[in-house]
């Protein structure tokens, strides 16, 4: 069965409708169709079916009631409507970038697309800098306790004031560079006492030399009448990250780093006229990579909690030497140097307060963790006084610190 009449039959019929409404509207009315259109001027009907229908000619097109003079500046109007909207939105990489006006490269290149700038023209992305300065509150632990003298031990060291001072630029709101310094944290633990023929030591003399330690007290026949320890620690950092932003929400950073770990112990006494002395230095050279984040979770208008998590490993270049002298006899004299691998970690909790458009202020707290280093109580753990003594480098002590924070930023 063909089924192709049925719009063949539809054309005809909505043609011949479409062709009687506008000779119907022509006309006027079907009272007056055969003394308009039954005369000669052939030309302005069409016959069809034995039916006349009034033709308009295309130079006369006011003649069928239609103002296209009208209809076109409309049309053009719309045009130039459409045409404006398009060139606000246009792809960046489709000859549209200029639309971005001053935004340029920045957002990371999403500039007027559909990137994280959405579908604006140019989003709010200008270029900052800023600048962190921080008071650092901080202590070594695990030094109290230790000694070498039999009647007295060291204090544990005290809290002691350093700043961490960061600067960083971010040219397109994402990806950015930064470089910071921290330190110098410089610790001391310094006891003396005074006991005339009352002080001995911990030390052990070599038997193979009897009488080497005779200042330190060693004979309980003639022990030392003063004697003093001093423990210190330092402790400094620079580094120099890639960053990466994520609004005010979180930054992100990956990048190199350099810490300087190095203490020293002094044990001296004096017997009568005599004087002995016990000296070590260790020293931890560390480079190498980390990667870190600061967190920020809104708390209030203004206000926020942030968490600062920092890890990394390092390649440390430590080095150890010891010094023994008991009179001007020098029983020991030695040093040793190793590579060894060492991580540095770093947490901290605390909250950020916005004072204004430019400027917040932030505290909290801060522990760190470092491994994998020489520190000066390991080196002389053996108490015997040999030639060979403060030789052998021990390199895989921990040391933690724990503190405050106080600072502020200025974004620029």
């Amino acid at each position: 069965m063909n089924n192709n009449w049925f719009p063949r039959f539809a054309a005809r019929l909505f043609g011949t409708l479409a062709a009687v409404g506008l000779a119907w509207s022509g006309l006027g009315n079907a009272a007056t169709h055969a003394q308009q259109f039954g005369g000669p001027s052939s030309s302005n009907t069409m016959m069809h079916d034995g039916q006349a229908f009034r033709v308009v000619q295309a130079s006369g097109p006011a003649a069928g009631g239609w103002d296209l003079g009208a209809m076109q500046s409309a049309m053009n109007a719309s045009s130039s409507s459409f045409g404006n909207e398009v060139a606000q939105v246009g792809h960046h990489g489709l000859g549209q970038a200029q639309a971005c006006g001053s935004c340029g490269t920045q957002c990371g290149g999403a500039c007027g697309s559909a990137g994280y700038g959405g579908g604006m023209a140019c989003p709010t992305c200008d270029p900052y800098r800023y600048a962190s300065v921080e008071a650092l509150f901080m202590r070594r632990e695990g030094i109290d306790n230790f000694t070498v003298a039999r009647d007295f031990a060291l204090d544990d060291l005290d809290f002691e004031w350093a700043p961490r001072i960061t600067v960083g630029v971010v040219p397109d709101c994402v990806n950015g560079f930064e470089v910071g310094f921290t330190g110098v944290l410089d610790w001391e633990s310094d006891v003396s006492v005074a006991a005339v023929d009352g002080l001995s030591t911990l030390l052990i003399e070599d038997p193979l030399q009897p009488g080497t330690l005779g200042t330190f007290g060693f004979d309980a026949a003639d022990e030392a009448d003063a004697q003093r320890q001093i423990y210190e620690s330092r402790f400094w950092s620079v580094e120099m990250n890639r960053t990466m932003m994520a609004w005010d929400v979180a930054k992100l950073l990956i990048g190199g780093r350099y810490i300087d770990f190095e203490e020293d112990f002094n044990y001296s006494t004096v017997n009568g006229a005599n004087t002995g002395l016990l000296r070590n230095n260790a020293a931890n050279r560390m480079i190498g990579l980390q990667v870190g984040a600061d967190i920020y979770n809104p708390m209030g208008r203004f206000s926020s909690s942030y968490v600062r998590a920092r890890a990394g490993g390092f390649l440390n270049i430590a080095e150890s030497s010891v010094l023994v002298r008991n009179e001007t006899d020098i029983l020991a004299n030695g040093s040793e140097e190793s590579t060894e691998l060492s991580g540095m970690f770093e947490f901290g909790t605390g909250v950020r307060y916005q004072v204004g458009e430019l400027m917040a202020v932030r505290g909290g707290f801060e522990a760190w963790y470092l491994t994998g280093v020489a520190t000066s109580e390991e080196q002389i753990s053996s108490a015997t006084v040999t030639p060979t003594f403060g030789r052998s480098l021990i390199a895989d002590d921990d040391v933690f610190f724990i503190g405050l924070t106080f600072g502020a930023e200025l974004k620029y």
